[in-house]
C-alpha cells in the first residue's frame, strides 16, 4: 500500500477528528444554552453544529474517493483502521496513526452522542428521537 495515499488518508482523518472535536463542543454548549432556556443561542448552535456535520460529511466523502482507489483487501483494512477496529494489524507508523485517530474519532462520536441522547430525553421526553 502506498505510503502517499495513507498519508492523505490519515490528513483527512485528522481533519476530521477536529470537526467532531467542535461538534461534541457546540452539543455541550446547546446543553448549556437550555438550561438558561435561551432559544436564540441554542438555533444559532445549532446552525454552526449542522455546518460542521456538513464539513464531516465532506471529509467522509473524500476519504472513501481515496479509498476507491486501493485494491479490495487495502480498502478492507483502511477501513478496519478508520473504524478503530483491530482486525487487521496496521502495517507501519501511518496505518498505526490512522487507527488510533479512528479509535479517537469513535470515542467523541459516542460523548457526542451521549449528550445529545441526554438533551433530546430531557427537551421530548418519550416523544425523542431515542426512544
Amino acid at each position: 500500500m502506498e505510503e502517499s495515499m495513507l498519508l492523505e488518508i490519515l490528513k483527512e482523518m485528522q481533519k476530521k477528528y477536529q470537526c467532531m472535536n467542535e461538534i461534541e463542543r457546540i452539543t455541550r454548549e446547546v446543553g448549556e444554552f437550555l438550561s438558561r432556556n435561551d432559544q436564540t443561542s441554542v438555533q444559532m448552535l445549532l446552525g454552526m453544529r449542522q455546518d460542521e456535520m456538513d464539513k464531516s460529511d465532506a471529509i467522509d466523502k473524500n476519504i472513501r474517493c481515496l479509498i476507491a482507489v486501493l485494491t479490495t483487501e487495502e480498502a478492507v483494512k483502511v477501513e478496519s483502521w478508520i473504524r478503530g477496529q483491530e482486525n487487521w494489524n496496521p502495517e507501519g507508523e501511518i496505518s498505526k496513526k490512522i487507527m488510533e485517530k479512528g479509535k479517537n474519532i469513535q470515542q467523541i462520536l459516542k460523548r457526542t452522542i451521549d449528550i445529545d441522547k441526554h438533551i433530546s430525553t430531557r427537551i421530548a421526553g418519550t416523544h425523542s428521537f431515542y426512544n
